[in-house]
């Protein structure tokens, strides 16, 4: 394997400096290449490269500057770009996203800190260099009649917070665990102010970073007590819960992610991940282990905009559309958006249309999942409809999924997407 190679761009040599300064503290030692010209870095990239990594310093946190790295990411995708400024950009969160940056770093920044961007960056790199096919079946298959190997892993995920990953995530654990008979397991991923435990009025003893904590670091021996630090919620549902303090989440790194994720998938036939509002490294160490990845909006105007960046991110990160489901929550009428122009937006379509509920809110202060406590309530049966698709066909009889209302209005309008045949 080739030592990674690094180019700095920025007119100012400091930047520089200080990757060349912390070189030798990343194994394997990369090559660093330095571009003060901003004008020159094409040359720079097609007569030196190909490079692993670009650091982008605070001259091109401009709007002209983010622009020619979006222009430079969609040439070379494979290279990885960390944005270091200075001051906030003058820009906007979607030019930023746009530029296909991976990590943002204050300046001054210290080693250590620089230190582990650019190992994240190289890593990144290198997952890019890998072919996109994969030996997996298609992820619109519906799940197998009876578990085999490990189980499947699905994670419910949202640019802006407040659009119901928890809600869902709760719900489709219950579905899968009623419908199959099989066992379901949530991990709660935000690390910082996860809601599974609330939202199921659970008082777990022990949670992920307990998890973490032994000192028999063995991955046979983490999957052997894995189910010792979860909870089991009385519909059947296991959960391992989030910190319970916040700067314990600062301690739980994307290795950790997999290494919990992978050993909850060999004893469930289900594992359900709910994230935090960001795509964080924490976050794409769950996406990288997914069947199928949720990416949820609610009916807002800055919600369904950074759907759209959050989606255009997944592409970049070549996280193959097939593997996406759309979900919009808290659907209503007479909120001034036009729902019909919404769904245009996302030619995929929505897996879910869902309406804003009350009985959702009551579901909540019960603690159980809305499709256990109101089964025939309208956003129950929507969910149904939606999640029977993963069955195989004969477990699909008995599914209430209810019949949507043809008469014309908001809700029937929207609900396009039929259950997939098999």
């Amino acid at each position: 394997m080739r030592n990674p190679k690094i180019l700095v761009l920025d007119r100012n040599t400091a930047l520089a400096e200080q990757v060349q300064g912390i070189a030798d503290e990343l194994r394997p030692r990369p090559e660093v290449s330095v571009c003060e010209r901003v004008g020159s870095v094409g040359d720079v990239l097609t007569d030196e490269g190909p490079f692993d990594v670009l650091i982008a310093g605070p001259s091109l946190g401009t709007r002209a500057g983010l622009a020619r790295l979006q222009i430079i990411h969609d040439e070379l995708p494979g290279m990885a770009i960390v944005l270091a400024f200075s001051r906030r950009p003058d820009a906007s969160l979607r030019d930023i996203v746009r530029s296909g940056s991976i990590d943002l770093l204050q300046l001054p920044v210290d080693d250590g800190e620089l230190v582990e961007s650019v190992e994240r960056a190289v890593e990144l790199a290198r997952k890019l260099e890998k072919p996109v096919a994969t030996a997996q079946a298609p992820a619109a298959a519906p799940l197998p009649a009876m578990a085999g190997g490990p189980g499947r892993v699905f994670t419910i995920s949202s640019a802006t917070g407040g659009c119901g990953k928890t809600f869902y995530a709760t719900n489709l654990a219950y579905f899968l665990s009623r419908h199959t008979q099989l066992r379901a397991c949530i991990v709660d991923l935000d690390l910082q102010f996860g809601e599974v435990s609330t939202a199921l009025r659970l008082r777990p003893r022990y949670t992920i970073f307990d998890a973490l904590q032994r000192e028999d670091t063995d991955e046979a021996d983490l999957q052997a007590h894995i189910e010792e630090y979860l909870v089991t919620h009385e519909t059947g549902i296991h959960v391992l819960a989030a910190p319970k303090e916040p700067s314990e989440a600062d301690r739980i790194n994307p290795p950790d992610v997999t290494r919990i994720v992978e050993a909850l998938r060999n004893r469930f036939d289900f594992v359900i991940v709910d994230t935090p509002p960001a795509l964080t490294e924490i976050v794409l160490a769950a996406f990288d282990l997914s069947d199928l990845l949720y990416v949820m909006a609610t009916l807002d105007l800055p919600s369904v905009r950074n759907m759209g960046v959050f989606l255009s991110t997944l592409e970049r990160l070549r996280i193959p559309t097939e593997n996406i489901r759309l979900v919009l929550n808290k659907a209503e009428s007479d909120v001034g958006i036009d729902i019909d122009q919404v769904t245009k937006l996302f030619p995929q379509g929505f897996e879910s249309v869902l309406p804003y509920a009350k009985e959702v809110s009551r579901s909540i202060n019960l603690g159980m999942p809305v499709m256990a406590a109101s089964p025939n309530a309208q956003i129950s049966k929507r969910m149904a409809a939606a999640m029977s698709t993963l069955l195989p066909e004969e477990l699909r009889v008995g599914v209430d999924d209810g019949a949507i209302d043809d008469r014309p209005g908001l809700f029937g309008r929207l609900f396009r997407r039929a259950p997939a045949a098999t």
